[in-house]
């Protein structure tokens, strides 16, 4: 589906992080990541009891050994634990752990308890867990107050092998090939994901978190919507010690440094980044205790960011070419270019309860705030010249635009453990998130849009002069979203545990309702585009009411064969409801089943290797956004009229007539302003969306009389990822013409076979390369008719491969932590995924990929997330009880650049599709493949930090970090767009093909001072 806005991107908070432990472990845990498991043998023993007692909340639990010595403790809430084993004969010993959400921590009473072990156990987990087939790296709260990194949760997934930035047209990160908008993201194992889009979700301050665990593969039957990465946080608790502490954090303008300048392909400025400036502050303050000793704990942070950012844009890049010299491209020679000013000001705020009615039940709420508040005030602005070493200055104020964003988010949970043996936990969870838009004028006239796609256009629509490349009149910003829009999430979840033997199974169900008033217009309805000889008036309004429900079941099995050998199996059973804005559904899919494999053996025996595999499938939702377009009542049009001048207040041309009797204007997408049949929207029999997995790995922990080799875990892991079926929608109505013609329809009322009768919908949801079916009324009779229209005439099967080998090395000493990581990935086929990069298009799952087949020319390649070398280390030493240091490096190589051209006629199409043709020449209609224009450069930061903890004032840290020490400032994105054509024929050319849109993360510092009690 053709969408004509480009994504845009809000500045997020930054946080930071530093010393981490990359563990792959297993997920024997209730819910996604919230607690975890001990493993224990007794060697010898037969018979005899586990007692478990929580260092930190008081709490004990207790279980049996058995026959085979072995004991398994499932559920536990994290931190320290002391474990007492009783055997048969009276005899005890105990053991410390330390309990990691979602792993299995080992309790070892092979050998004799000295004080050396019970000190090394309560450090860290053990580096090898056996009873692990996933693959995920967890970060505890002291790892990520220290990384010297941007402080959010993606910045932070950036650290695992595998996953790379995706587009800064996005923002989340790219899990394994995946594209941005196929992750999934809890807290305290609710899902914070927003189904709008899939492109966003809710963060808690960062000081909050406990644990951040990362998984980037081979994940069990318990977790679902993702086939990219699964990303879980658990926040702090209370404990029976009150303890608390504030932080200040703050990355002042002074210490930021700017981009290079960027050229237009004619040698001119294109946009200066000298005069841009941007700021920071996050103040947070926290404090966790016991309300009831042993009984019920809190823990509350308040926290308060501000932001605060000035940026200028470039000068237009695209010029038509002049009526009266059609092949002589034409630079534009304005000078204008635009400016804002960005603020913010976020007070967050998160409450932890924890009641343990007593050793058995807990009961536990999460409640949190991330509502934002945001501004904009837009200028006009003017280059000083066209020369490479202008600068641009603001001009005119042209008004304000107010937003706000997030919202609350309210978790409950109990635990209990029924028997010795079985656990289980009933989870439900509400998120509700405001969105809201509105503009305020230099005189104070406000302007926002209420959702109704049939209001008249108002006084100040989006004017862009393209013969002088400026904007001109009186709107503020070129879009708005809804007044008062809203994303909703109600999930009610239960899960049990069952130890049985040397059996762990577990299953459980889950049950969400989404819920989305979403929407969006163009300033005051409508957005021209002035023309030597005529004006181009584009309608796109979006609005409703939209909806998802989604019921789920899982069944898994760990299985201790032996003391080597543990098997996985699992199963996951999703079922989809899409509804439209009038609650009608458009798309029903019940019964996505996912089967989960998986088997660790330790070849040798000593606990210190490990040879692992997995393979699964997974399953993606339609995101709800898919309804506002393909199932709900929208306007998409462009029409086009002669003019004479225009309002130099509010820039409306001064209409005179329609430009060659209307022959030129069209209805996109059947977006025409009526409801589409629910019916007729869908192909039946629509297959879901899925991928399959397989991951081989092995783990292998050096023992040596050399101090520096004692210690390292190295790792070697092959991934191998392939999409089966997309959903994604067509619009060749010629093919739907063509198809109907052959079946004996009458079709004599359509207009064209390029655009279908009015109230018929325009795109339709299928698997690419299947055949589509719909019912649907072609004929105009009034009853729907039963169509199947040839897959080979819509174009080809969705196809992504990815395919890749990481190595890896980690030690952790007393003094010092290092992670080192190198893979090496290919990325191949002719999808992204859900959102695409090379144009921004956030249209998540309805993207313009398959919307008719000639699209499909050359788009067979390496994909915009290939990025072929990727090496990662990072850690940390403490030089002294003072004093500590510690860096991060990345390098990686370059992007694949693809060249996009077209529009009408391009390949004999008659659409409004412009430059996302893969052709590369005017009037060529010449192919020029998916990646094949080279690459953008390979990229290398360093970011060091240190950290000074004072000795006279107990509690006290001040940490300096530097991203990018050395400034160096790559491109990661270019501009890809050559040119493209309209339906009046006009060639615009696109100066700035080939250059940078986005950098590398120019250099900045960023203190710290936070004090613990």
């Amino acid at each position: 589906m053709h969408h004509p806005f480009r994504a845009r991107t809000q500045p997020r908070k930054t946080r930071l992080s530093l010393l981490l432990v990359a563990l792959l472990s297993p997920l024997p845990a209730l819910a996604q990541s919230t607690v975890g498991d001990i493993l224990g043998h007794v060697p010898g023993a037969t018979e005899g009891t586990v007692q478990i007692r929580h260092l930190d909340a008081g709490t004990t639990r207790e279980t049996r050994i058995n026959p085979d010595g072995r004991f398994r403790l499932p559920a536990l809430s994290t931190g320290q634990y002391e474990v007492r084993i009783t055997r048969a004969d009276g005899s005890s010993e105990q053991r410390r752990v330390t309990v990691v959400a979602g792993q299995t921590t080992q309790a070892d009473f092979a050998r004799a308890a000295t004080l050396e072990t019970v000190r090394v156990r309560a450090i860290a987990a053990a580096p090898i867990d056996l009873g692990s087939v996933e693959t995920r790296t967890t970060f505890t709260a002291e790892q990520l107050n220290t990384l010297p990194v941007a402080r959010d949760i993606t910045s932070i997934s950036l650290l695992t092998p595998g996953t790379v930035a995706s587009s800064s047209f996005f923002g989340p990160a790219s899990f394994g090939g995946a594209s941005a908008a196929e992750n999934s993201y809890y807290v305290n194992g609710f899902n914070v994901t927003n189904l709008f889009d899939s492109l966003s979700f809710s963060e808690v301050p960062f000081q909050a978190i406990d644990q951040l665990d990362v998984q980037t593969g081979g994940y069990g039957a318990r977790y679902g919507f993702s086939t990219g990465g699964v990303t879980s946080v658990n926040v702090k608790r209370g404990t029976n010690t009150w303890k608390g502490g504030f932080s200040w954090t703050t990355v002042p303008s002074s210490l930021r440094e700017n981009a290079p300048d960027t050229l237009r392909s004619d040698g001119s400025i294109l946009r200066s980044y000298d005069n841009n400036s941007s700021s920071s502050d996050v103040a947070s303050a926290w404090a966790g205790g016991p309300l009831i000793e042993d009984k019920l704990f809190v823990f509350a942070l308040g926290s308060l960011s501000r932001s605060d950012s000035t940026a200028f844009g470039g000068r237009t890049a695209s010029g038509p070419r002049r009526a009266s010299d059609p092949d002589t491209p034409a630079p534009p020679a304005s000078l204008s270019a635009s400016a804002q000013d960005y603020r913010s000001r976020d007070p967050y705020w998160l409450l932890k309860l924890d009641w343990y009615l007593n050793d058995r039940n807990h009961l536990e709420y999460t409640g949190f705030d991330n509502r934002q508040r945001y501004r904009y005030d837009y200028y006009d602005a003017d280059y000083s010249s066209d020369q490479p070493d202008a600068e641009p200055g603001k001009r005119d104020y042209r008004g304000r635009k107010e937003g706000r964003a997030g919202g609350t988010t309210h978790v409950f949970k109990w635990t209990s453990q029924l028997t010795d043996d079985l656990t289980a936990s009933v989870q439900h969870g509400r998120m509700r998130n405001h969105t809201g838009e509105y503009t305020l004028s230099p005189d104070g006239k406000r302007g926002d849009y209420e959702g109704d796609i049939n209001a008249p256009d108002g006084e100040c629509p989006y004017v862009v002069d393209r013969v002088l490349g400026k904007q001109v009149g009186c709107a503020v910003d070129s879009q708005l979203g809804l007044r008062s829009g809203s994303n909703e999430r109600r999930t009610t979840q239960a899960d049990l545990v069952w130890q049985l033997g040397n059996h762990q199974l577990g299953g459980g169900y889950s049950k969400e309702d989404w819920t989305s008033v979403q929407g969006t217009a163009y300033s005051s309805g409508a957005y021209w585009n002035l023309y030597a000889n005529y004006a181009q008036r584009i309608n796109f309004r979006t609005g409703g009411a939209i909806g998802v429900k989604q019921a789920s079941w899982y069944l898994e099995d760990h299985w201790q064969v032996t003391d080597r050998l543990m098997l996985y199996a699992g199963l996951r059973n999703d079922s989809f409801d899409n509804r439209n804005g009038s609650g009608a559904t458009f798309v029903k899919q019940d019964n996505i089943w996912q089967p989960r494999l998986g088997l660790s053996w330790d070849p040798t025996g000593d606990g210190d290797s490990k040879l692992y595999a997995s393979l699964g499938r997974y399953s993606l939702p339609i995101a709800a956004n898919v309804a506002l377009r393909a199932a709900t009542a929208s306007y998409y049009t462009m029409d086009y009229f002669t003019y004479d001048g225009y309002d130099p207040v509010t820039g409306k041309p001064n209409i005179t007539g329609s430009y060659r009797d209307g022959s030129a204007d069209s209805v996109v997408n059947g977006a025409d302003g009526s409801t589409p049949n629910p019916r007729a929207v869908a192909s039946q029999g629509l297959k879901p969306y899925t991928q399959d997995e397989f991951i081989l790995g092995y783990q292998r922990q050096l023992h040596s009389s050399n101090d520096w080799v004692d210690g390292w875990t190295l790792g070697a892991k092959l991934t191998l990822r392939r999409i089966n079926q997309v959903i994604d929608d067509t619009c060749d109505s010629r093919a739907l013409y063509n198809a109907a013609k052959a079946a004996g329809y009458d079709v004599s009322h359509w207009d064209s076979e390029w655009e279908v009768p009015g109230g018929l919908p325009g795109c339709w949801l299928y698997n690419p390369g299947s055949d589509l079916v719909l019912d649907i009324d072609v004929d105009g009779d009034g009853t729907p008719d039963s169509i199947r229209v040839p897959g080979e005439d819509l174009g080809p099967k969705a196809k992504r491969r990815y395919t890749s080998l990481t190595l890896s090395a980690e030690k952790r000493t007393e003094r010092w932590y290092a992670s080192a990581s190198y893979t090496w990935a290919k990325l191949n086929g002719n999808y992204e995924g859900l959102v695409k990069s090379t144009n921004g298009q956030d249209d998540t799952g309805t993207t313009s990929d398959f919307d008719f087949k000639e699209l499909s020319y050359g788009a067979d390649g390496y994909l915009f997330n290939d990025r072929r070398h990727s090496i990662k280390l990072f850690g940390s030493y403490q030089l002294s009880p003072q004093w500590q240091v510690g860096a991060n490096l990345l390098v990686q190589s370059g992007t694949p650049i693809s060249c996009l051209g077209g529009g009408n006629g391009t390949f004999g199409t008659e659409f409004g599709y412009r430059g996302v043709f893969h052709t590369c020449n005017v009037g060529e209609d010449d192919i020029a493949k998916l990646g094949s224009s080279g690459r953008t450069p390979w990229t290398a930061t360093f970011n060091p930090n240190v950290v000074y903890s004072p000795a006279a004032l107990a509690g006290l840290s001040v940490q300096l970090s530097v991203i990018n020490l050395f400034n160096s400032v790559k491109p990661v994105q270019v501009y890809e767009q050559r040119y493209d054509v309209n339906a009046a024929g006009t060639v615009t050319d696109y100066f700035n093909y080939g250059k940078a849109r986005y950098n590398t993360t120019p250099r900045y510092a960023r203190l710290q001072v936070q004090y613990d009690w």
